[in-house]
Protein backbone atom coordinates (compact mmCIF):
# COMPACT_ATOMS: atom_id res chain seq x y z
CA UNK A 1 0.00 0.00 0.00
CA UNK A 2 2.62 2.61 0.66
CA UNK A 3 4.81 1.99 -2.19
CA UNK A 4 5.39 5.11 -4.70
CA UNK A 5 4.01 3.30 -7.24
CA UNK A 6 1.36 0.71 -7.58
CA UNK A 7 2.39 -2.93 -8.19
CA UNK A 8 0.78 -2.62 -11.71
CA UNK A 9 1.88 0.69 -12.98
CA UNK A 10 5.34 -0.31 -11.90
CA UNK A 11 5.26 -3.48 -13.66
CA UNK A 12 4.45 -1.43 -16.75
CA UNK A 13 6.55 0.74 -17.08
CA UNK A 14 9.79 -1.05 -18.28
CA UNK A 15 12.32 2.09 -18.40
CA UNK A 16 14.06 2.37 -15.10
CA UNK A 17 14.77 5.69 -15.15
CA UNK A 18 11.01 6.44 -15.86
CA UNK A 19 10.09 4.56 -12.88
CA UNK A 20 12.16 6.55 -10.87
CA UNK A 21 10.95 9.68 -11.82
CA UNK A 22 7.93 8.39 -10.90
CA UNK A 23 8.55 7.69 -7.93
CA UNK A 24 9.38 11.32 -7.31
CA UNK A 25 6.73 12.93 -8.78
CA UNK A 26 4.57 11.25 -5.93
CA UNK A 27 6.90 12.16 -3.21
CA UNK A 28 6.41 15.34 -3.82
CA UNK A 29 2.84 14.77 -2.85
CA UNK A 30 3.30 13.28 0.27
CA UNK A 31 5.44 16.79 1.82
CA UNK A 32 3.12 19.18 -0.79
CA UNK A 33 0.07 18.14 0.40
CA UNK A 34 0.71 19.22 3.94
CA UNK A 35 1.43 22.67 2.31
CA UNK A 36 -1.52 23.12 0.55
CA UNK A 37 -3.75 21.66 4.01
CA UNK A 38 -2.25 24.38 5.87
CA UNK A 39 -2.22 27.33 3.71
CA UNK A 40 -6.04 26.61 2.24
CA UNK A 41 -7.72 24.75 5.56
CA UNK A 42 -8.14 25.39 8.78
CA UNK A 43 -4.78 26.57 9.80
CA UNK A 44 -4.78 29.54 8.13
CA UNK A 45 -8.72 29.70 8.89
CA UNK A 46 -7.78 30.10 12.29
CA UNK A 47 -4.84 32.18 12.00
CA UNK A 48 -7.40 35.22 10.40
CA UNK A 49 -9.32 34.31 12.84
CA UNK A 50 -6.39 34.96 15.57
CA UNK A 51 -5.42 38.04 14.19
CA UNK A 52 -8.93 39.73 14.00
CA UNK A 53 -9.61 39.42 9.91
CA UNK A 54 -13.52 39.72 8.85
CA UNK A 55 -14.53 37.40 6.45
CA UNK A 56 -14.03 39.41 3.37
CA UNK A 57 -10.10 40.01 4.48
CA UNK A 58 -9.99 36.54 5.17
CA UNK A 59 -11.51 35.84 1.67
CA UNK A 60 -9.24 38.30 -0.15
CA UNK A 61 -6.10 36.94 2.24
CA UNK A 62 -7.01 33.17 0.12
CA UNK A 63 -7.65 34.97 -3.07
CA UNK A 64 -4.65 36.66 -3.60
CA UNK A 65 -2.32 33.46 -3.92
CA UNK A 66 -4.42 32.17 -6.68
CA UNK A 67 -4.53 35.22 -8.60
CA UNK A 68 -1.39 34.13 -10.25
CA UNK A 69 -3.79 31.97 -12.70
CA UNK A 70 -4.28 35.47 -14.46
CA UNK A 71 -0.43 35.34 -15.24
CA UNK A 72 -0.36 31.79 -16.51
CA UNK A 73 -0.31 33.10 -20.07
CA UNK A 74 2.37 34.94 -19.89
CA UNK A 75 3.88 31.93 -18.27
CA UNK A 76 2.96 29.19 -20.91
CA UNK A 77 4.22 31.91 -23.75
CA UNK A 78 7.71 31.87 -21.66
CA UNK A 79 7.44 27.78 -22.11
CA UNK A 80 6.84 27.41 -24.86
CA UNK A 81 9.21 30.10 -26.12
CA UNK A 82 12.00 28.52 -23.82
CA UNK A 83 10.86 25.12 -24.19
CA UNK A 84 12.43 24.70 -20.54
CA UNK A 85 9.57 23.43 -18.21
CA UNK A 86 11.92 22.11 -15.01
CA UNK A 87 13.75 25.46 -14.60
CA UNK A 88 10.09 27.07 -15.43
CA UNK A 89 8.80 24.60 -12.10
CA UNK A 90 11.69 24.76 -9.44
CA UNK A 91 11.91 28.65 -9.85
CA UNK A 92 8.17 28.96 -9.69
CA UNK A 93 7.68 26.53 -7.03
CA UNK A 94 10.62 28.27 -4.79
CA UNK A 95 9.03 31.70 -5.69
CA UNK A 96 5.36 30.29 -4.68
CA UNK A 97 7.00 28.11 -1.24
CA UNK A 98 9.40 30.62 0.14
CA UNK A 99 7.23 33.86 1.06
CA UNK A 100 4.98 31.57 3.21
CA UNK A 101 8.22 31.01 5.64
CA UNK A 102 7.84 35.40 6.25
CA UNK A 103 3.86 35.11 6.23
CA UNK A 104 4.31 32.80 9.61
CA UNK A 105 6.74 34.58 11.01
CA UNK A 106 5.59 38.71 10.04
CA UNK A 107 2.92 38.59 13.12
CA UNK A 108 5.61 38.04 15.88
CA UNK A 109 7.70 41.60 14.63
CA UNK A 110 4.32 43.41 13.54
CA UNK A 111 1.16 44.55 15.33
CA UNK A 112 -0.97 47.10 13.29
CA UNK A 113 -3.09 44.71 11.79
CA UNK A 114 -3.36 47.18 8.42
CA UNK A 115 0.27 46.89 8.08
CA UNK A 116 -0.17 43.08 8.54
CA UNK A 117 -2.44 43.07 5.71
CA UNK A 118 -0.65 44.84 3.84
CA UNK A 119 2.34 42.82 4.11
CA UNK A 120 0.83 39.54 3.61
CA UNK A 121 -0.81 41.21 0.50
CA UNK A 122 2.81 41.71 -1.22
CA UNK A 123 3.70 38.27 -0.22
CA UNK A 124 0.93 36.23 -1.31
CA UNK A 125 1.27 38.00 -4.76
CA UNK A 126 4.78 36.98 -5.30
CA UNK A 127 3.35 33.44 -3.97
CA UNK A 128 0.67 34.23 -7.26
CA UNK A 129 3.16 34.87 -9.42
CA UNK A 130 5.61 31.27 -8.95
CA UNK A 131 2.28 29.63 -8.63
CA UNK A 132 1.55 30.70 -12.64
CA UNK A 133 4.65 29.08 -13.10
CA UNK A 134 4.84 26.00 -11.37
CA UNK A 135 1.23 25.00 -12.36
CA UNK A 136 1.32 25.59 -16.01
CA UNK A 137 4.78 23.85 -15.85
CA UNK A 138 3.49 21.02 -13.81
CA UNK A 139 1.22 19.99 -16.21
CA UNK A 140 3.13 20.12 -19.48
CA UNK A 141 5.27 18.07 -17.79
CA UNK A 142 3.71 15.58 -16.00
CA UNK A 143 1.32 15.20 -19.77
CA UNK A 144 4.77 14.03 -21.58
CA UNK A 145 6.43 11.90 -18.71
CA UNK A 146 3.32 9.67 -17.49
CA UNK A 147 1.48 7.27 -20.24
CA UNK A 148 -1.56 7.95 -21.25
CA UNK A 149 -2.49 4.28 -20.53
CA UNK A 150 -1.08 4.72 -17.21
CA UNK A 151 -2.64 8.10 -16.34
CA UNK A 152 -5.60 6.83 -14.04
CA UNK A 153 -4.27 4.80 -12.10
CA UNK A 154 -0.86 6.63 -11.43
CA UNK A 155 -2.60 9.92 -10.08
CA UNK A 156 -5.48 7.51 -8.20
CA UNK A 157 -2.30 5.53 -6.37
CA UNK A 158 -0.36 9.44 -6.11
CA UNK A 159 -3.75 10.96 -4.45
CA UNK A 160 -3.66 8.06 -2.25
CA UNK A 161 -0.19 8.52 -0.46
CA UNK A 162 -1.13 12.03 -0.41
CA UNK A 163 -4.28 11.34 1.03
CA UNK A 164 -2.19 8.74 4.09
CA UNK A 165 0.20 12.75 4.17
CA UNK A 166 -2.65 14.71 4.71
CA UNK A 167 -4.64 12.46 7.73
CA UNK A 168 -1.22 11.62 9.93
CA UNK A 169 -0.44 15.36 9.21
CA UNK A 170 -3.61 16.85 9.88
CA UNK A 171 -3.95 15.15 13.32
CA UNK A 172 -0.59 16.38 14.38
CA UNK A 173 -1.10 19.57 13.44
CA UNK A 174 -4.97 19.98 15.09
CA UNK A 175 -3.26 18.59 18.55
CA UNK A 176 -0.07 20.87 18.57
CA UNK A 177 -2.33 23.83 18.04
CA UNK A 178 -4.23 22.56 20.57
CA UNK A 179 -1.78 22.59 22.85
CA UNK A 180 0.61 25.53 22.53
CA UNK A 181 -0.48 28.94 22.76
CA UNK A 182 -2.24 29.54 19.46
CA UNK A 183 0.19 33.06 18.01
CA UNK A 184 3.15 31.09 18.19
CA UNK A 185 1.77 27.78 17.32
CA UNK A 186 0.17 29.29 14.08
CA UNK A 187 3.42 30.65 12.99
CA UNK A 188 5.30 27.36 13.82
CA UNK A 189 2.59 25.47 11.90
CA UNK A 190 2.81 27.83 8.72
CA UNK A 191 6.74 27.69 8.70
CA UNK A 192 6.35 24.01 8.75
CA UNK A 193 4.06 23.55 5.94
CA UNK A 194 6.27 25.92 4.12
CA UNK A 195 9.53 23.91 4.74
CA UNK A 196 7.33 20.98 3.64
CA UNK A 197 6.11 22.66 0.42
CA UNK A 198 10.01 23.64 -0.57
CA UNK A 199 10.69 19.96 -0.31
CA UNK A 200 7.80 19.16 -2.49
CA UNK A 201 9.63 21.27 -5.19
CA UNK A 202 13.33 19.61 -4.29
CA UNK A 203 11.63 16.42 -5.49
CA UNK A 204 11.47 17.20 -9.24
CA UNK A 205 15.19 17.96 -9.05
CA UNK A 206 15.81 15.10 -10.21
CA UNK A 207 13.06 14.47 -12.86
CA UNK A 208 14.01 14.51 -16.28
CA UNK A 209 12.02 16.85 -18.62
CA UNK A 210 10.98 14.86 -21.64
CA UNK A 211 10.74 17.10 -24.89
CA UNK A 212 8.53 19.40 -25.75
CA UNK A 213 6.38 18.05 -28.37
CA UNK A 214 5.45 20.48 -31.24
CA UNK A 215 5.75 20.91 -34.83
CA UNK A 216 6.96 24.50 -35.13
CA UNK A 217 7.32 27.44 -32.35
CA UNK A 218 4.42 29.32 -31.58
CA UNK A 219 4.81 33.08 -32.61
CA UNK A 220 1.09 33.81 -32.28
CA UNK A 221 -0.60 36.82 -30.80
CA UNK A 222 -2.13 36.42 -26.99
CA UNK A 223 -5.56 37.67 -28.71
CA UNK A 224 -4.81 34.70 -31.64
CA UNK A 225 -3.94 32.39 -28.57
CA UNK A 226 -7.24 32.78 -26.72
CA UNK A 227 -9.10 32.61 -29.89
CA UNK A 228 -7.06 28.76 -30.84
CA UNK A 229 -7.99 27.84 -27.13
CA UNK A 230 -11.92 29.23 -27.64
CA UNK A 231 -12.22 27.93 -31.16
CA UNK A 232 -11.70 24.26 -29.38
CA UNK A 233 -14.91 23.19 -28.78
CA UNK A 234 -13.91 19.83 -26.45
CA UNK A 235 -11.76 21.83 -24.45
CA UNK A 236 -13.79 24.99 -24.25
CA UNK A 237 -16.87 23.07 -22.87
CA UNK A 238 -14.65 21.75 -20.45
CA UNK A 239 -13.50 25.11 -19.10
CA UNK A 240 -16.79 26.22 -19.19
CA UNK A 241 -17.75 23.45 -16.79
CA UNK A 242 -14.34 23.27 -14.67
CA UNK A 243 -15.05 27.47 -14.07
CA UNK A 244 -18.81 27.37 -12.81
CA UNK A 245 -18.09 24.18 -10.56
CA UNK A 246 -14.83 25.48 -9.01
CA UNK A 247 -16.66 28.86 -8.39
CA UNK A 248 -19.94 27.02 -7.06
CA UNK A 249 -17.52 25.45 -4.73
CA UNK A 250 -15.35 28.16 -3.84
CA UNK A 251 -18.40 30.45 -2.83
CA UNK A 252 -18.53 28.23 0.51
CA UNK A 253 -15.46 25.99 0.82
CA UNK A 254 -13.52 28.88 3.17
CA UNK A 255 -16.10 29.69 5.50
CA UNK A 256 -16.61 25.74 6.55
CA UNK A 257 -13.78 26.09 8.91
CA UNK A 258 -14.67 29.50 10.19
CA UNK A 259 -18.13 28.11 10.95
CA UNK A 260 -16.74 24.88 12.94
CA UNK A 261 -14.66 27.75 14.83
CA UNK A 262 -16.62 30.20 15.13
CA UNK A 263 -20.19 28.78 15.46
CA UNK A 264 -19.64 24.98 16.16
CA UNK A 265 -17.11 26.03 18.84
CA UNK A 266 -14.79 22.81 17.17
CA UNK A 267 -11.34 23.07 18.42
CA UNK A 268 -8.63 22.35 16.19
CA UNK A 269 -7.78 18.36 16.91
CA UNK A 270 -11.46 17.83 15.84
CA UNK A 271 -11.50 19.60 13.25
CA UNK A 272 -8.97 17.47 11.88
CA UNK A 273 -10.33 14.06 13.25
CA UNK A 274 -13.59 14.68 11.30
CA UNK A 275 -12.46 17.25 8.32
CA UNK A 276 -9.26 15.43 7.45
CA UNK A 277 -8.50 12.05 9.17
CA UNK A 278 -12.59 11.01 7.99
CA UNK A 279 -12.37 12.28 4.79
CA UNK A 280 -9.19 10.71 3.89
CA UNK A 281 -9.83 7.52 5.57
CA UNK A 282 -12.63 6.99 3.44
CA UNK A 283 -10.29 8.16 0.31
CA UNK A 284 -8.32 5.41 0.97
CA UNK A 285 -10.82 2.61 0.20
CA UNK A 286 -11.74 4.54 -2.91
CA UNK A 287 -9.50 6.26 -4.39
CA UNK A 288 -7.88 3.48 -6.28
CA UNK A 289 -11.81 2.34 -7.31
CA UNK A 290 -12.28 5.68 -8.87
CA UNK A 291 -8.63 5.60 -10.62
CA UNK A 292 -9.93 2.17 -12.17
CA UNK A 293 -13.13 3.33 -13.48
CA UNK A 294 -11.66 6.04 -14.90
CA UNK A 295 -9.17 4.07 -17.14
CA UNK A 296 -12.16 1.95 -18.05
CA UNK A 297 -14.99 4.09 -18.27
CA UNK A 298 -13.83 6.94 -18.92
CA UNK A 299 -14.06 10.26 -16.85
CA UNK A 300 -17.68 12.07 -17.47
CA UNK A 301 -19.35 8.80 -16.16
CA UNK A 302 -17.53 9.50 -12.92
CA UNK A 303 -17.21 13.16 -12.88
CA UNK A 304 -21.48 13.08 -12.96
CA UNK A 305 -21.78 10.84 -10.39
CA UNK A 306 -19.30 11.86 -7.94
CA UNK A 307 -20.52 15.50 -8.34
CA UNK A 308 -24.44 14.64 -7.83
CA UNK A 309 -23.09 13.84 -4.15
CA UNK A 310 -21.10 16.70 -3.92
CA UNK A 311 -23.90 18.92 -4.45
CA UNK A 312 -25.52 18.06 -1.96
CA UNK A 313 -23.33 18.25 1.11
CA UNK A 314 -23.56 22.52 2.12
CA UNK A 315 -27.21 21.38 2.32
CA UNK A 316 -26.23 18.81 5.36
CA UNK A 317 -24.19 21.93 7.03
CA UNK A 318 -27.37 23.65 7.35
CA UNK A 319 -28.57 20.87 9.59
CA UNK A 320 -25.62 20.93 12.22
CA UNK A 321 -25.96 22.64 15.65
CA UNK A 322 -23.32 22.62 18.19
CA UNK A 323 -25.17 20.09 19.69
CA UNK A 324 -25.69 17.35 16.99
CA UNK A 325 -22.87 18.86 14.96
CA UNK A 326 -20.62 14.91 15.08
CA UNK A 327 -23.26 13.10 13.42
CA UNK A 328 -23.42 14.75 10.36
CA UNK A 329 -20.19 16.18 10.38
CA UNK A 330 -19.09 12.60 10.39
CA UNK A 331 -21.48 11.96 7.20
CA UNK A 332 -20.38 14.94 5.52
CA UNK A 333 -16.82 13.98 5.64
CA UNK A 334 -17.57 10.45 4.04
CA UNK A 335 -18.96 11.02 1.67
CA UNK A 336 -16.67 14.02 0.59
CA UNK A 337 -13.43 11.26 1.20
CA UNK A 338 -15.29 9.34 -1.18
CA UNK A 339 -16.64 11.42 -3.93
CA UNK A 340 -13.99 14.86 -3.39
CA UNK A 341 -10.86 12.86 -4.80
CA UNK A 342 -12.91 11.60 -7.69
CA UNK A 343 -14.04 14.88 -8.93
CA UNK A 344 -10.18 16.08 -8.65
CA UNK A 345 -8.82 13.24 -10.60
CA UNK A 346 -11.79 13.23 -13.09
CA UNK A 347 -10.88 16.88 -13.60
CA UNK A 348 -6.89 17.19 -13.96
CA UNK A 349 -7.56 13.59 -16.92
CA UNK A 350 -10.26 15.52 -18.72
CA UNK A 351 -7.65 18.71 -18.70
CA UNK A 352 -4.81 16.89 -20.07
CA UNK A 353 -7.46 14.43 -22.48
CA UNK A 354 -8.76 17.42 -24.07
CA UNK A 355 -6.37 19.78 -24.51
CA UNK A 356 -3.98 18.53 -27.47
CA UNK A 357 -0.13 17.84 -27.40
CA UNK A 358 0.37 20.53 -29.79
CA UNK A 359 0.57 24.00 -27.45
CA UNK A 360 -1.09 22.20 -24.38
CA UNK A 361 0.43 24.45 -22.39
CA UNK A 362 -1.64 26.92 -23.39
CA UNK A 363 -4.68 25.19 -22.85
CA UNK A 364 -3.91 24.18 -19.64
CA UNK A 365 -2.98 28.46 -19.26
CA UNK A 366 -6.35 29.13 -20.38
CA UNK A 367 -7.59 26.96 -18.02
CA UNK A 368 -6.05 27.68 -15.07
CA UNK A 369 -6.56 31.44 -16.18
CA UNK A 370 -10.38 31.16 -15.54
CA UNK A 371 -10.12 29.12 -12.53
CA UNK A 372 -7.86 30.92 -10.70
CA UNK A 373 -9.29 34.34 -11.60
CA UNK A 374 -13.35 33.28 -11.81
CA UNK A 375 -13.41 29.61 -9.93
CA UNK A 376 -10.84 30.54 -7.37
CA UNK A 377 -10.45 34.04 -6.17
CA UNK A 378 -13.85 35.50 -7.07
CA UNK A 379 -15.21 32.85 -5.76
CA UNK A 380 -13.48 33.52 -2.63
CA UNK A 381 -14.28 37.15 -2.58
CA UNK A 382 -18.06 36.56 -3.46
CA UNK A 383 -18.41 34.42 -0.73
CA UNK A 384 -16.66 36.60 1.30
CA UNK A 385 -19.16 39.42 0.40
CA UNK A 386 -22.66 37.97 0.82
CA UNK A 387 -21.30 36.84 3.99
CA UNK A 388 -19.87 40.75 4.58
CA UNK A 389 -23.04 42.81 3.79
CA UNK A 390 -25.93 40.17 2.71
CA UNK A 391 -25.85 36.70 4.89
CA UNK A 392 -26.77 39.00 8.57
CA UNK A 393 -29.78 40.61 7.19
CA UNK A 394 -31.10 37.42 6.08
CA UNK A 395 -30.26 35.51 9.12
CA UNK A 396 -31.67 38.28 11.47
CA UNK A 397 -34.75 38.28 9.19
CA UNK A 398 -34.74 33.79 9.53
CA UNK A 399 -34.26 34.75 13.04
CA UNK A 400 -37.03 37.27 13.91
CA UNK A 401 -39.45 34.08 12.66
CA UNK A 402 -37.65 31.46 14.89
CA UNK A 403 -35.81 30.12 13.04
CA UNK A 404 -32.15 29.08 14.12
CA UNK A 405 -29.94 30.50 10.82
CA UNK A 406 -26.19 31.22 10.47
CA UNK A 407 -24.97 33.54 8.11
CA UNK A 408 -22.92 31.07 7.02
CA UNK A 409 -25.91 29.21 5.99
CA UNK A 410 -27.05 31.80 3.15
CA UNK A 411 -23.31 30.60 1.05
CA UNK A 412 -23.91 27.12 1.84
CA UNK A 413 -27.52 27.42 0.49
CA UNK A 414 -26.11 29.49 -2.65
CA UNK A 415 -23.35 26.91 -3.14
CA UNK A 416 -25.17 23.83 -2.90
CA UNK A 417 -27.77 25.62 -5.68
CA UNK A 418 -24.32 26.47 -7.98
CA UNK A 419 -23.46 23.09 -7.86
CA UNK A 420 -26.30 21.46 -8.96
CA UNK A 421 -26.15 23.66 -12.22
CA UNK A 422 -22.92 23.08 -12.87
CA UNK A 423 -23.46 19.11 -12.86
CA UNK A 424 -26.87 19.05 -14.44
CA UNK A 425 -26.27 22.19 -17.00
CA UNK A 426 -22.76 22.44 -17.74
CA UNK A 427 -21.21 19.08 -17.00
CA UNK A 428 -23.69 16.95 -19.48
CA UNK A 429 -22.04 19.41 -22.22
CA UNK A 430 -18.72 17.87 -22.19
CA UNK A 431 -17.78 15.12 -24.66
CA UNK A 432 -15.22 12.72 -24.31
CA UNK A 433 -14.24 9.71 -26.65
CA UNK A 434 -14.57 6.36 -25.40
CA UNK A 435 -16.70 7.69 -22.32
CA UNK A 436 -18.97 4.81 -21.25
CA UNK A 437 -22.75 5.58 -19.56
CA UNK A 438 -23.29 6.48 -16.18
CA UNK A 439 -25.18 3.17 -15.59
CA UNK A 440 -22.37 0.94 -16.43
CA UNK A 441 -20.42 3.03 -13.62
CA UNK A 442 -23.42 2.27 -11.20
CA UNK A 443 -22.97 -1.65 -12.59
CA UNK A 444 -18.78 -2.28 -11.45
CA UNK A 445 -19.68 -0.30 -7.86
CA UNK A 446 -21.93 -2.41 -7.07
CA UNK A 447 -20.65 -5.72 -8.11
CA UNK A 448 -17.33 -4.46 -6.28
CA UNK A 449 -18.96 -3.84 -3.32
CA UNK A 450 -20.90 -7.68 -3.66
Amino acid sequence: MFSLLSRDVAQSVRDPKLRNDLRFVTLGVVFGIVFVNVTTGAPIAGFANALGFGDLLYAFLLALPVLGGALQVFASLVLERTRRRKLAFLLGGFANRVPWLFVALLPLWVSNRRVLFGSFAGLLLCTACGGAFLAVSFMSWVADLVPLELRGRFFGHRSLLGTISSLVSGLCIGWFLDTVSRGTGFSVVIALAAALGILDILCFVRVQDPPMRYEEEYRGSIIHFFREVFAHPPFFRFLLFAVFWYFAFNVASPFFNLYMIRDLHMDFFHIALYVQAVANCTTLFSIRLFGRLTDRFGNIPVALLATSVASFLPLLWCLTTEANWRPIVLVIQILAGIFWPAIDLTVNNLALKLSPDLHRSFYIAVLNLFLGVFGNALGYIAGGAVLEYLAPSVACFMEGLGVHFSPYYVVFLLSALLRFVATFVFLPRVREEQALPLRDVFRTLFEEVR
